[in-house]
C-alpha cells in the first residue's frame, strides 16, 4: 500500500492514531501523535483511516489535481570517515549573555549510520522519553528551553539504535547515563567555540569512537611495557606545586550535592543542612585565607538566600556580601568578601 504524507493512520498493535509526517523509506515512516511527537514506525504496524467526515461535495476535483501529495525522501549524507562520534550541544540564543537566554538542544550525529534515539529526561522519580531517527552525519534540535527553567542538574539516560539503508557494520545498540550540572547554564565559559556551530555553545560527548582512542586500543602489550620502562629509565623531574589560588571558593549548596538521598527530609530539615555546608565552609575559607567565597544557592522559593544572609549578619558581620556575578552566575548566587 503506498503511503503519503498527511495521510491519517491507527496504530495496530497499540492504541492511538496520527498522521504521516514524513516518509523514510518504503518500510518505514514518521507518524506525528496526538501528543506532538513525531516517532518512527513499521508501515506494516499502521492502518489508513478512510476519513467519511470529509464533505467532498465541497471540494473541486480540479483542486484535487492541483495539490498532488509529494513523497519526502531522506537523502543520507555519508563521508569517508569511519568514526562514530555524538554529542549533545546547548545553543545560546543571546550569546552575550548565556545566563538569561533560550537555549535549544541538538543531537549531534557525526558518523556514517542512522540512528534511531531515545532520550529519557528524569522527571521526578520517574522519566520523559524524547524518540526520533537522525540522519548520518546531521544534527537535530531536539527541545528548547531557558536557562531560568534549570534549577537542578539535568539528569538523562540515551539509548542509541545504529542503522543504515545500504549494507552496513552492525553495532551493538548504545545505552549511556549523563548527568549535567545546572551550574554549567549559569557560567558564560560553559559555552565556547566548536567544530559545529558557528555561535558559541555547550559541547557534551556521549560517544567518541575515533582514531585517537582506536590506536590506544591496539597498543600491543609489548608496547606498553616498553614505555613503562622507558618512563623508568628517565630520571624523575622534581616536580614543581604550583601555588593553590587562594582568590576565590565557589561552593554549591543545592541539596542534591549534599546528600545522596532527601526521601523523608522536612523542608526544615533540608534547611539545616544546607546552613550547616554553608558554616562549615565559610569557617575553612577564613581559616585557609581565601580572598572571596561563592555560595550557590540558585533562585527556588528564596529560603535559602534569605537564611544564609541573616546568618552572615549574624555570625560574620565583619565580612562584606552581595549578589555573585550574573554573568556567571544567573540570580542564584551569594559573594561574600573574605579579606
Amino acid at each position: 500500500m503506498k503511503y503519503n504524507i498527511g495521510d491519517r493512520v491507527k496504530f495496530l498493535n497499540e492504541a492511538g492514531e496520527g498522521s504521516i509526517s514524513k516518509i523514510i523509506d518504503n518500510d518505514t515512516v514518521y507518524v506525528l501523535g496526538v501528543d506532538g511527537f513525531e516517532i518512527p514506525y513499521p508501515v506494516k504496524e499502521l492502518l489508513i483511516i478512510e476519513n467519511i467526515q470529509i464533505n467532498y461535495s465541497a471540494v473541486s476535483e480540479k483542486k484535487i489535481e492541483e495539490a498532488p501529495k509529494k513523497i519526502v525522501e531522506i537523502v543520507p549524507e555519508y563521508t569517508k570517515s569511519e568514526e562514530v562520534n555524538l554529542y549533545f550541544a546547548f545553543v545560546p540564543k543571546n550569546q552575550s549573555n548565556v545566563t538569561d537566554s533560550e537555549l535549544k538542544a541538538y543531537l549531534i550525529n557525526d558518523s556514517n549510520y542512522f540512528i534511531f534515539y531515545n532520550i529519557a529526561k528524569k522527571s521526578g522519580e520517574n522519566y520523559k522519553s524524547i524518540t526520533g531517527i537522525l540522519e548520518p552525519n546531521m544534527k537535530n534540535v531536539y527541545e528548547t528551553f531557558h536557562t531560568s527553567d534549570v534549577d537542578e542538574k539535568i539528569d538523562i539516560n540515551i539509548q542509541l539504535i545504529f542503522f543504515d539503508k545500504k549494507a552496513y557494520k552492525l553495532r551493538e545498540p548504545f545505552s549511556k547515563f549523563i548527568k549535567i550540572s545546572e551550574v554549567k547554564f549559569f557560567k558564560q565559559n560553559s559555552f565556547s567555540t566548536n567544530d559545529f556551530f558557528d555561535e558559541f555553545a555547550m559541547i557534551v560527548p556521549i560517544l567518541e569512537d575515533n582514531a585517537m582512542q582506536k590506536a590506544m586500543e591496539t597498543l600491543t602489550e609489548s608496547e606498553i611495557e616498553k614505555v613503562k620502562s622507558e618512563k623508568e629509565k628517565t630520571p624523575a623531574k622534581k616536580e614543581f606545586k604550583k601555588p593553590e589560588d587562594k582568590s576565590l571558593k565557589e561552593v554549591d549548596l543545592h541539596l542534591h550535592e549534599l546528600i545522596d538521598n532527601e526521601e523523608g527530609l522536612s523542608d526544615h530539615e533540608k534547611l539545616q543542612i544546607q546552613i550547616g555546608k554553608f558554616n562549615t565552609e565559610m569557617r575553612n575559607a577564613i581559616k585557609e585565607k581565601y580572598e572571596k567565597i561563592v555560595f550557590i544557592h540558585g533562585v527556588g522559593n528564596g529560603t535559602l538566600k534569605l537564611e544564609i544572609r541573616r546568618e552572615l549578619q549574624r555570625v560574620y558581620r565583619g565580612y562584606q556580601f552581595q549578589d555573585a556575578s550574573f554573568r556567571e552566575y544567573g540570580f542564584g548566587a551569594t559573594m561574600v568578601l573574605l579579606r
